[in-house]
């Protein structure tokens, strides 16, 4: 038996987004107790607020847009959650991730650092110092894991900002860029909820983008397979 969880959070007025990013927007147009015909709304959203994917286009001008990402890399077979508890500007490093025995098969990587428990109890501290993958580690998952089509973390971003200022932002570069490396672009997720994935067996996974055309990143849900 299995069932499907999801590891998106949920759209809303006012929302946590990166500290700067516009807010998100929730406008009443119609509504039936105004004696409209039916209730709609308009919603005004960055594209790289709450759960969402970044594509190439993000960080390459050369880059692959959201809507000419196949739909096949967001279909995984082989999901695996890292767990990888770190405090404030935490880096993933490969020994953290050579922990598991599986990590060559894994075609998503799911990294609980455990940040996600401050999303809304602590956002100050969520939207600062938050843990990120290390240069070193993303080097690694590019080059040394051919079967990984994408990373998904539970920060704001997959990257230390202070160290991707620095840096050029390396760790985006290294899963996003098609021609420097030979396997074909990694996609991010990012300011993703695990906890719905901790203590289960993962089966597989999938999310489907907005289409939008010539475009840097799409807000998002992954839905994950877990045995029940």
């Amino acid at each position: 038996m299995s069932k499907y969880v999801e590891i998106g959070y949920p759209i809303y007025a006012g929302m946590p987004v990166f500290p700067g990013l516009p807010e998100v927007k929730l406008d009443p147009r119609e509504r039936l107790s105004k004696g409209d015909e039916w209730n709609g709304s308009v919603l005004t959203i960055y594209l790289h607020a709450g759960t969402h994917v970044d594509a190439p286009w993000h960080h390459l001008n050369n880059g692959k847009g959201i809507d000419a990402v196949p739909i096949e890399d967001f279909i995984y077979r082989s999901p695996l959650l890292i767990d990888c508890p770190l405090g404030p500007d935490g880096f993933i490093t490969i020994a953290m991730l050579e922990a598991y025995e599986k990590l060559h098969e894994a075609d998503i990587l799911i990294f609980n650092t455990g940040y996600w428990k401050y999303r809304d109890t602590d956002f100050e501290r969520y939207a600062n110092h938050f843990p990120a993958v290390s240069p070193e580690a993303a080097e690694y998952i590019r080059t040394k894991l051919p079967n990984c089509k994408a990373v998904a973390i539970d920060t704001l971003s997959i990257e230390n900002m202070a160290e991707a200022k620095r840096t050029g932002f390396f760790v985006h570069h290294a899963f996003l860029d098609h021609e420097k490396y030979e396997e074909p672009t990694m996609l991010i997720y990012e300011d993703i909820n695990p906890a719905p994935l901790i203590d289960k067996k993962l089966i597989s996974a999938f999310a489907a983008p907005l289409r939008i055309k010539d475009h840097d990143a799409s807000i998002i849900n992954i839905i994950v397979e877990v045995e029940a």
